[in-house]
């Protein structure tokens, strides 16, 4: 299975007991942060779709900035983790909500979902009650372990999530801590969980005010940099499986 941040995550727990990937914390900051776990259903595909590389309209024209941040967060392998390309629902995502989330959760939880829904079309995120693909648990962080097996301790989120073999995902499992953490902190993991579990899956030091920043911070909203990503990788012209010069040259329109 690939894992993107499990070697740094385990570093982090054996050599610091801080937070996987960041840098040292005071004492009242929390135990550990969420982390970015995925595993494929099958083994990465060995060639890219045949998918045409159209050019974009004039409004869907990034910025080098934006292309090489999108390049980082959902092309880039860090330890080896999610190699092979692109990886995005192509179904619409039907979340089942587990567990006890507070009535602030669930709020959360609706804006982001509003917020991704204005991103990512032709698909789109819901909430259900039935046929879920993607399951999202509010429970203590003592308790991940008997919710999901591929949990690995200790962190106040985590997603783990499946692909088939041209790089569509299938499935995913995100946990968010309802204990150790504040209310902020958590409607952070809340949007940082469910949008990365999209595939938009690395994280890095660039930018403190995006989601996808690998050190510790809680924003609550997407930066305008993190919407541009998410609306790339959801860009009908960018398919599963595209590596990273196939997607970058449809990104740019040539």
């Amino acid at each position: 299975m690939n894992r993107y941040g499990a070697p740094r995550l385990a570093a982090a727990i054996l050599l610091t007991l801080t937070l996987a990937g960041c840098s040292l914390i005071d004492t009242d900051a929390p135990e550990a942060p969420r982390a970015f776990v995925t595993a494929p259903s099958t083994a990465a595909p060995s060639a890219a779709p045949t998918s045409p590389t159209a050019s974009l309209p004039a409004r869907h024209h990034y910025s080098e900035a934006a292309l090489s941040y999108f390049s980082s967060i959902a092309l880039s392998a860090e330890y080896g983790g999610g190699a092979g390309g692109i990886k995005k629902w192509t179904t619409d995502v039907r979340i089942a909500v587990h567990g006890d989330p507070s009535a602030e959760d669930l709020a959360t939880l609706d804006d982001v979902i509003g917020d991704l829904n204005a991103l990512i079309g032709p698909i789109e995120v819901s909430i259900v009650r039935s046929k879920a693909n993607a399951d999202l648990y509010f429970a203590p962080e003592s308790e991940f372990g008997s919710i999901a097996p591929e949990y690995i301790p200790v962190n106040m989120g985590f997603f783990w999530t499946w692909w088939d073999g041209d790089g569509t995902i299938t499935r995913t499992r995100i946990l968010v801590s309802t204990t150790d953490i504040t209310q902020t902190e958590r409607d952070h993991i809340i949007r940082e969980e469910v949008t990365q579990s999209l595939g938009l899956m690395n994280d890095a030091y660039t930018y403190e005010d995006s989601i996808f920043y690998q050190g510790w911070t809680s924003p609550t909203q997407y930066s305008s940099i993190d919407e541009d990503l998410i609306e790339m990788l959801y860009l009908p012209e960018v398919a599963p499986g595209m590596d990273a010069e196939r997607v970058l040259t449809v990104l740019r329109g040539a």
